[in-house]
């Protein structure tokens, strides 16, 4: 072989090489085909900045985002929030509207009322400027009567709630938790908790987040679809984590790829947050969250 042709092939060579790495990081960063939210600081080495968080996400394929605690941020930086998503086209999951104030919305206080109706109104300005939809609502905690009886009789507080919200496009997603909130026990703790009370309150402002961690750590880590199933005309948003540890899919024993194609079959397009912590540490945490959900959205 002569020196030109060998020079022309070393040089083909590294344009296929060139090429082949620039294609297999499009497909590293390539859009989930699910909308898989992430939360702040839940992505290891991206940066402190929140809308530089936000990009980092975006970058890494995200094309939806979930923050909690979002309320409690300042105005001006959930107009950024809205405008960075607006731009982008990225879905904003929920954020918490309100932890209930330890109410027993069977039996509300005056001043029981008050805080929920402040925190309502606050959540409508927000959404003014994020566009956001769905905002995370913990209806209360339990007292001594039986359970089904007391959602029953929690029911005109949360048409209350929904009164304030409804205009605003607001849906309050009300969340089953398997564990206790500010000390107390939860008024709802399953899917069928929360499908009861929606039914009853009959609004559509008012729908069930379906979060499989606190379905599975109940005891119901094998019925996942077969209970989602049964309340799918309540359910208005998803959130995922792993059960055992509430980390990262494949960490624990729920079949979150099952669920994943489930949900995909529903025809289900919203947020699916990612409400969980992450095993891994660093640059090799962040591939490994990554690759969890590259695994399960394929």
């Amino acid at each position: 072989m002569n020196r030109r042709k060998f020079t022309k092939l070393l040089a083909a060579g590294a344009i296929t090489t060139q090429v082949g790495a620039l294609r297999a990081d499009e497909d590293k960063n390539q859009a989930f085909k699910a909308n898989f939210a992430p939360s702040p600081g839940q992505l290891a080495t991206g940066p402190k900045d929140y809308i530089g968080q936000l990009q980092f996400a975006y970058d890494h394929g995200f094309r939806a985002w979930e923050d909690n605690w979002l309320m409690r941020q300042k105005p001006e930086l959930w107009e950024k929030v809205g405008e960075f998503a607006k731009d982008k086209g990225m879905m904003m999951g929920i954020a918490v509207i309100t932890l209930g104030h330890k109410m027993d919305f069977s039996n509300p206080t005056k001043e029981g009322l008050a805080k929920l109706e402040a925190d309502m109104k606050k959540g409508v300005e927000m959404v003014k400027l994020t566009g956001q939809t769905c905002m995370t609502m913990i209806p209360g905690g339990r007292n001594d009567m039986e359970r089904n009886e007391q959602i029953a009789k929690s029911v005109d507080t949360m048409k209350r709630c929904c009164d304030i919200v409804e205009d605003s496009g607001i849906i309050l997603v009300q969340e089953p938790v398997s564990h206790k909130m500010l000390g107390q026990e939860p008024l709802l703790k399953s899917f069928a908790d929360g499908h009861l009370l929606c039914a009853k309150v009959n609004r559509k402002s008012c729908k069930l987040l379906a979060d499989f961690y606190h379905e599975g750590e109940i005891g119901n880590g094998d019925k996942l679809i077969e209970n989602a199933e049964k309340v799918w005309d309540q359910v208005g948003y998803v959130q995922y984590g792993d059960s055992p540890g509430r980390k990262e899919p494949g960490t624990g024993k729920l079949d979150l790829g099952k669920v994943t194609q489930w949900l995909r079959e529903k025809k289900y397009t919203g947020v699916i947050g990612m409400e969980h912590g992450v095993k891994g540490k660093g640059e090799q945490g962040l591939k490994d969250l990554i690759a969890a959900y590259r695994k399960i959205d394929a």
